[in-house]
């Protein structure tokens, strides 16, 4: 190309980038409603409400020591101050039972996502893979939350 052609089909050459980057964002947006991607989108809100809800029940159990703490020096502990931990650990749960409810909410989402855009054949496998059992733990310890 020389400078006599760039001078002609100016519009062209500034045309042609911004043309690549809306084919992008157009690819991109298709990539986002395909079934993948609306998997993909639940599955990364799934773990990020139990992220949320780790954190939460991390803070009712810090607010329950800080409170048993108190309780134990109850002579020399101001009775404002037991009152104000008492209302952050109800504070505490509030978010902990929001968080988990924002769990369930979020796997529901999961659930219609792999029922509506997933073949029946493929449905069982991504159920069990991104989604946690249904039958209750018979083992009497576990490490998991």
């Amino acid at each position: 190309m020389s400078i006599g052609n760039l001078r002609d089909d100016w519009a062209l050459a500034i045309a042609i980038p911004l043309l690549a980057i809306v084919g992008l964002i157009v690819l991109w947006q298709l990539f986002q409603r395909s079934p993948r991607g609306q998997l993909r989108a639940n599955i990364a809100n799934v773990a990020h409400r139990r992220r949320e809800h780790k954190k939460a029940a991390a803070a009712v159990r810090k607010a329950e020591s800080r409170l048993e703490k108190m309780r134990e020096r109850a002579e020399s502990t101001r009775p404002r101050l037991v009152q104000e931990a008492k209302e952050k650990l109800a504070d505490a749960r509030a978010l902990q039972k929001v968080s988990q409810d924002q769990i369930l909410v979020a796997e529901n989402h999961l659930r219609r996502v792999i029922y509506e855009e997933f073949p029946p054949r493929d449905q069982e496998a991504l159920r069990h893979r991104h989604l946690p059992s249904d039958e209750p733990s018979t083992i009497p310890f576990s490490f998991e939350e």
